[in-house]
């Protein structure tokens, strides 16, 4: 009987190796070949004008959603004068620039960023396909409502200011600001003329008690 790595008698049908489904792993890769095929003629289809090609499928495709507009602010400027320290990192959201957490890629500049969020790809990662919802009447009654509402709050807030009276409590800061100066350099000469009379003072009765008389005195 023969043995196995540790010494031990081998029983029929084992191994301490690792046994692979050499038929499951080919399918998988005939079928991920024949995916990635199907999708780059379909591309070359499109950059043709022409639609993709109609397969029989078993499986149902997923439906996708229509193309939405983004619901939050992209923001292109939050790291302007801002530095960034470079790790040496082969992954995508280790590298400068603008990653993309959905596609885990790294673009360049803001203009790339955008083409890339906007494009094909992106979309497709998101389950989206570039064609846009039909808009009806009411759709579109319901966005100019929603116009003249903001333009209605703005005007509003408009009419609270007060361009006038801005100015004149600007006006009344400013004066207060300046009679604070003044009181303060006030303060500042009056300490100044007091700290020289007393050090005058001290200096007299000093002489005085040394007997020391001025310099220059006509007194005989």
């Amino acid at each position: 009987m023969s043995t196995n790595a540790y010494g031990e008698d081998k029983r029929a049908g084992e191994s301490f190796r690792r046994n692979w489904d050499d038929d499951t792993y080919e399918k998988k890769a005939q079928d991920r070949e024949q995916k990635t095929r199907t999708e780059e003629e379909d591309e070359e289809r499109r950059r043709k004008g022409l639609k993709p090609r109609v397969r029989n499928s078993e499986a149902k495709p997923e439906r996708k959603e229509l193309l939405q507009a983004h619901k939050h602010a992209i923001n292109l400027e939050g790291m302007v004068g801002k530095t960034q320290v470079v790790q040496a990192s082969v992954a995508a959201s280790g590298q400068p620039g603008f990653y993309c957490k959905v596609c885990d890629v790294t673009v360049k500049d803001s203009m790339s960023y955008l083409d890339h969020i906007n494009g094909r790809n992106h979309q497709r990662m998101l389950n989206r396909s570039m064609k846009v919802a039909a808009e009806t009447i009411d759709d579109v009654l319901a966005k100019l409502e929603d116009l003249r509402k903001a333009k209605q709050r703005h005007n509003m807030a408009s009419a609270d200011y007060n361009f006038h009276e801005q100015v004149k409590l600007q006006q009344q800061i400013d004066q207060e600001k300046k009679l604070k100066r003044k009181e303060a350099r006030r303060r500042h000469q009056e300490a100044r003329a007091q700290a020289e009379t007393t050090d005058e003072t001290k200096s007299d009765a000093m002489e005085l008690v040394l007997g020391i008389s001025s310099f220059g005195s006509t007194k005989k």
